[in-house]
C-alpha cells in the first residue's frame, strides 16, 4: 500500500497515483474507533485528559506525538501503526496492514490494553459501539484541530446528521490491497453490493441521547444524511456501468466541492465555492493545484468504499475487537478469492446503486429483518450466504473467525438485537 504522487498535478498523474498503489499483497488493515465517556459520569471526557493518554502512550511505546499547531491529535511508530484522536474525543486505533487476522488480533488487542490502562488514571473509559449512547452533538466539543472546525462548518449546511457523524459516531474500517485495475472494478462494486447487508448485520447503535431510537444502527442513518455531494454511493456509475475504475473514480472526485487547501501550515478555506476540477483549470485565489491538495481532498470525500493506494471499507458500526476481527474476514475470504468475488457480484446482481441507497435506510433502521424485494429473500438470508461463502475460502485456521456469526445469523438476528434482548430481558 503504497503513497506516491507525482510532483506536478495533471489527470495523468492522478490516475497514476492509484495505478502506484496496486499490490500483489493480500493485506488487511484495521481502523478502530470507539467512544470516548467519563467512566463517573458518563460525559465526553476533558480533552486534556485523553491529550495526556495519547502523550503518556507514546512516551512509553516509542510513539511520535501528532500535533496541530499546539493540539495533540495522535501519535504515530514507524511501522506505520498510530492512534488519533477523530472530532468528537472518539478514540481510533490504526494498525499497519498484515496478512495475518491473527496478527491483527493480536496487535490491536495490545494497543487496546495499554490505552485502556493508561485511560484508567484519567477516568475515561472507552465503548466499541457506533454511537455515543449518552448524549448528542450540542453536548459535544469538537478537537481543536484546524481541518475538523472547517468541516463541521460546511458539512452541517449540507446534511442535518453531519453533526451527528463528526462528533457522536464510531466504527470499523477494513482495508484490502487491489493488483489492478480490473481488480480494483471488482473488489469496489462487490463491497457496494454487500454493504448495505453488512451495516445491517454489524447494527450496534440503538441508543442516542440516552434514549432508544427507531433504528438499529444510528451510525448508518447519520451518513445517509452528511452530504449527497460526498457521502454514500455519490459514483453511482461505478456500481451500474462499465468502465475504467481510476477514471471513473478520479472524474467524480474532481467534481466534489473543495473544502481547502494547505499551504505553509496555513489553511486556506474555499468552502465549497469550486470543485476540484475547477481548481485544475483555473486555480484559487493565484494558488495552483499541487499533488498534496488532492489526497487532502480526497479524503474529505467518505463514500462507504472508498479508493485510495488501497480500497477503505468504512460502512461499520465499532465493535469489541472480537467481532472487529470477523469483519475483516469476511471481506478476506470474499474479495482475495476470485471465484468468491465472481460468486458475490453475480450473486448480487440484479441490485443497482438506488438499490443500494433503499437498502441501506432499511439496514439502519431493521438491521437484517427486512425484504430485498430483487432477490426475493430476507437480509439476513443474504448476510447468510455472504458469511458462508466468506468462511469457505477462508484458510482452516481463519475460519474460527466467523463461527460466532455465523450463528448470530442463523438467529435471524444483528447486533444490535443482542443488545436490545438483554434490555430487555433485565428490564
Amino acid at each position: 500500500m503504497q503513497n506516491v504522487l507525482l510532483k506536478k498535478l495533471t489527470f495523468e498523474d492522478i490516475i497514476n497515483y492509484y495505478s502506484e498503489g496496486e499490490s500483489f499483497d493480500k493485506k488487511i488493515g484495521l481502523e478502530y474507533e470507539r467512544i470516548s465517556l467519563n467512566k463517573n459520569d458518563f460525559r465526553q471526557p476533558d480533552f486534556k485528559n485523553l491529550f495526556e493518554i495519547i502523550r503518556n502512550f507514546a512516551n512509553l511505546y516509542n510513539f511520535e506525538v501528532i500535533y496541530d499547531k499546539d493540539t495533540i491529535i495522535g501519535a504515530k511508530n514507524n511501522e506505520g501503526s498510530s492512534i488519533s484522536l477523530e472530532p468528537g474525543g472518539q478514540f481510533e486505533i490504526s494498525l499497519s496492514p498484515k496478512e495475518s487476522l491473527y496478527e491483527i488480533q493480536i496487535q490491536a488487542q495490545d494497543y487496546i490494553n495499554k490505552i485502556d490502562e493508561l485511560a484508567q488514571i484519567y477516568k475515561v473509559k472507552f465503548f466499541a459501539i457506533g454511537n455515543n449512547p449518552k448524549t448528542c452533538y450540542n453536548n459535544l466539543q469538537i478537537l481543536n484541530k484546524r481541518r475538523y472546525k472547517i468541516m463541521a462548518d460546511y458539512l452541517f449546511k449540507k446534511g442535518k446528521l453531519a453533526p451527528v457523524m463528526m462528533r457522536e459516531t464510531a466504527g470499523v474500517q477494513i482495508n484490502i490491497d487491489y493488483t489492478n485495475r480490473f481488480d480494483a472494478k471488482r473488489k469496489i462494486r462487490a463491497s457496494c453490493l454487500m454493504s448495505p447487508f453488512l451495516t445491517g448485520f454489524f447494527a450496534n447503535s440503538p441508543f442516542r441521547n440516552n434514549k432508544l431510537t427507531k433504528y438499529k444502527s444510528i451510525r448508518a442513518l447519520a451518513w445517509k444524511y452528511t452530504g449527497s455531494e460526498r457521502c454514500n454511493l455519490f459514483y453511482k456509475d461505478i456500481i451500474d456501468k462499465k468502465g475504467d475504475i481510476y477514471e471513473q473514480y478520479a472524474n467524480y472526485i474532481l467534481d466534489v466541492p473543495m473544502l481547502f487547501i494547505e499551504r505553509d501550515d496555513r489553511y486556506i478555506e474555499i468552502n465549497g465555492q469550486i470543485t476540484f476540477r475547477d481548481f485544475m483549470e483555473k486555480g484559487f485565489m493565484g494558488y495552483k493545484p499541487e499533488p498534496k491538495d488532492y489526497m487532502v481532498h480526497q479524503s474529505l470525500c467518505f463514500p462507504d468504499v472508498r479508493l485510495k493506494n488501497c480500497i477503505e471499507i468504512r460502512n461499520h458500526d465499532s465493535q469489541n475487537l472480537e467481532v472487529a476481527i470477523g469483519i475483516g474476514a469476511i471481506y478476506k475470504g470474499i474479495l482475495y478469492s476470485t471465484k468468491a468475488t465472481d460468486e458475490i457480484l453475480d450473486f448480487l446482481s440484479p441490485l443497482n446503486s438506488y438499490d443500494l441507497e433503499e437498502l441501506g435506510f432499511l439496514s439502519a433502521k431493521f438491521g437484517v429483518d427486512y425484504t430485498v424485494k430483487k432477490l426475493n429473500m430476507k437480509a439476513y438470508d443474504v448476510v447468510k450466504k455472504i458469511l458462508y461463502l466468506a468462511q469457505y475460502h477462508l484458510d482452516i485456521d481463519e475460519q474460527k473467525y466467523l463461527d460466532w456469526l455465523i450463528d448470530l445469523i442463523h438467529s435471524k438476528r444483528c447486533i444490535a438485537d443482542l443488545i436490545l434482548e438483554t434490555i430487555k430481558n433485565n428490564s
